[in-house]
């Protein structure tokens, strides 16, 4: 299939139950899974009743008890596009469907490699904090628009470095 048929072809998103996730098509999300729990939402991006993108998202729930603390905004823990499928705009559509139809929020926290910053900037992120500690990187993004200044970000003990 080419690009422009990928294009012109609907994008769904629904939640999915992780052990659900093909193993094969997505690695690095079956990989993490063993550290989900019942907070952790997981969400397939279905085209043609295919899985080609799934992600992990801890939603900013500061009453919920046990499992991750809640920072004061929404983590996208992973996000994962089928291999077969990248660099053909899936996953930027993907991203902007998470960002716009299940996060509502304009301040995202992002575990991920340094990386993945160009692809982030591109879904209409400004990336305001990267920290890049020895067991997992962490970035801030804010949608395009809103300004954050590194001593504000720093200072808001959602952003705390761990």
């Amino acid at each position: 299939m080419n690009e422009e048929d990928l294009q012109e072809k609907e994008i769904n998103v629904q939640i999915v139950d992780y052990d659900d996730v093909p193993a094969h098509s997505f690695p690095f999300f079956t990989s993490y899974r063993m550290f989900f729990d019942e907070q952790i939402k997981c969400y397939g991006f279905m085209m043609e009743e295919e899985i080609v993108a799934v992600t992990a998202v801890i939603p900013d729930e500061p009453d919920y008890e046990g499992g991750f603390m809640s920072v004061g905004c929404p983590i996208i823990y992973v996000f994962e596009v089928r291999e077969d499928l990248r660099k053909k705009g899936i996953g930027q559509r993907c991203a902007q469907i998470l960002t716009q139809r299940v996060i509502e929020e304009d301040t995202i926290q992002l575990c991920c490699s340094p990386f993945v910053t160009p692809f982030w900037q591109k879904v209409g992120f400004n990336i305001q904090f990267l920290d890049q500690s020895l067991y997992m990187h962490k970035m801030v993004l804010k949608k395009e628009g809103e300004k954050m200044d590194v001593e504000e970000i720093q200072e808001d003990s959602r952003f705390l470095r761990f």
